[in-house]
């Protein structure tokens, strides 16, 4: 009666059973948890199952009979602690489906491959609502991969871990048949910029002039002739300067990199393979520093730690790892960063990686490092809004993949740019670098990270208007798109 009575006056109530000071509650699913509260009412269908379910708590006695009460009593104990743990694994369920929809659609996406590096059981994830075109055929790809997941290489793991991190990649070994040749083609212009590559007029005159004083009679090229000419000519230029004549900064530039990489070629013989990565970071260094001398943007070489990449693993560790671990970023190899005085104090701000590959390292290892190099552009990009996009390069010994990240609403697009820069290591590596293709690309390139460098010095140094009332509510920030880092290793004790 008195259960009668407390439906009567909370119809969409819980069914409770009562035996002495045993309570049973039974287990509600997350659909029937959903629609309660998004509809105000559980279905009919699913009320007259848990009428049904959960009153036996008296019934059953009568039925067992021979059981003594306190064995009834042990049951009703075990039957308890099995339902509230069953309700509270869906109210944990129901939390992160609240956690997902207020932060990024791929929090299940993440949580699975969390629970395949575990070895935890995989759960797959649920389709989110409201994808776009893009988002919605990254779901499809990640979720067809998961349940073979241990036995792919490499390589397709980190295409996974990508498109995890809302990129489409346009050149990975499956992108036709995940985005379709019709998205591709869409796609390709936001990323491809054939001009970025083409030789500009003042560098080849300039490097012809060079060209000229570095031929023998019999046709051979020498590079020593080569850097002597660009030591001539900038001892003009240094001439003119003394004389209070203003000179040409972008031409000091030109002749002092030709002079640089010139006295590399002088070698009769350069066995590129002997060489490792540290030595052709060093070069790149060496060529990075002339393009941005004076300027507000500064190279770190020798596996610094990337801030970006410890902000994200630190976040995706406390929500999918379960298990509190030291998190310490990702060793990157050549850091491009810019500084500005704020409030008194230097700020440091990641404005692009370039990763590096010796000239041995295989095609594979080079995959694999372009897939890390757009995770790590895209941690660093999420993180200044101010920007559209990230133009970075993928090294392998001395030839350069020119790549841009760029956003696209809710997703990112990334894919190669223009054609390879190539610093030379040989004589005849040399004359070809003469006709000015890749150093062109070089100072286009210097004017996108001084243009991208400005940007985020003027968001940092932006004024911020306070509120006009003390108690304006300040609108919640933008969802955030993560990027997917391979998942701590627990350490052993």
């Amino acid at each position: 009666m008195e259960q009668k009575e407390a439906k009567e006056r909370h119809p969409h109530a819980l069914h409770v059973g009562v035996y002495k000071r045993e309570t049973v509650v039974t287990k509600l699913h997350t659909k029937d948890i959903l629609l309660h509260i998004g509809a105000g009412q559980v279905a009919s269908s699913t009320s007259k199952t848990s009428s049904a379910s959960t009153s036996p708590s008296l019934n059953s006695i009568s039925a067992a009979g021979k059981k003594h009460p306190r064995e009834l009593l042990d049951e009703q104990d075990e039957a308890s602690s099995e339902a509230d743990r069953n309700a509270q694994e869906d109210l944990e369920e129901l939390q992160s489906t609240k956690i997902a929809t207020r932060g990024h659609q791929f929090f299940f996406v993440f949580r699975a491959l969390y629970d395949l590096h575990n070895h935890r059981s995989l759960k797959m994830p649920p389709r989110p609502s409201n994808l776009t075109d893009i988002q919605g055929k990254l779901f499809t790809f990640i979720v067809s991969k998961l349940p073979q997941f241990h036995l792919l290489k490499r390589v397709q793991k980190k295409d996974i871990f990508v498109a995890s991190s809302m990129i489409a990649h346009l050149e990975h070994d499956e992108a036709e048949d995940v985005f379709g040749k019709d998205t591709l083609d869409e796609l390709a212009p936001l990323i491809v910029d054939e001009e970025f590559s083409a030789a500009d007029d003042e560098v080849k005159a300039i490097l012809k002039k060079v060209e000229k004083a570095a031929m023998l009679g019999n046709r051979k090229f020498d590079p020593r002739r080569a850097r002597l000419c660009a030591t001539k000519e900038l001892g003009l230029l240094a001439g003119d300067e003394l004389n209070g004549i203003t000179v040409d900064e972008h031409k000091v530039c030109i002749l002092e990199i030709l002079r640089l990489l010139a006295r590399k070629c002088e070698r009769p013989f350069v066995d590129i393979p002997k060489e490792t990565e540290s030595m052709t970071v060093h070069v790149w260094e060496d060529v990075f520093d002339l393009l941005f001398q004076e300027s507000a943007v500064y190279v770190t070489t020798g596996e610094t730690g990337l801030v970006a990449s410890r902000e994200e693993r630190e976040a995706n560790e406390q929500a999918h790892g379960r298990v509190q671990v030291p998190v310490s970023p990702r060793k990157v190899d050549f850091l491009l960063l810019t500084s500005v005085e704020h409030q008194r104090k230097l700020v440091h701000i990641e404005i692009a990686d370039y990763e590096h590959k010796g000239p041995l390292a295989s095609d594979e290892d080079v995959a694999v490092q372009l897939r890390k190099s757009i995770r790590h552009n895209h941690a660093i990009l999420t993180r200044l809004p101010v920007l559209d996009q990230i133009i970075f390069l993928d090294i392998k010994g001395y030839t350069a993949r020119v790549m841009r990240l760029r956003r696209l609403g809710s997703v990112f697009v990334c894919g190669t740019m223009a054609d390879e820069i190539v610093l030379p290591a040989t004589p005849a590596q040399l004359k070809h670098f003469l006709d000015g293709r890749s150093l062109s690309a070089l100072f286009r390139l210097r004017e996108h990270v001084l243009e991208a460098a400005f940007k985020v010095q003027e968001s940092v140094l932006q004024p911020k208007r306070p509120p006009l009332l003390a108690r304006t509510v300040t609108p919640p920030p933008a969802p955030k798109t993560p990027t997917f880092y391979t998942p701590t290793a627990k350490r052993n004790k």
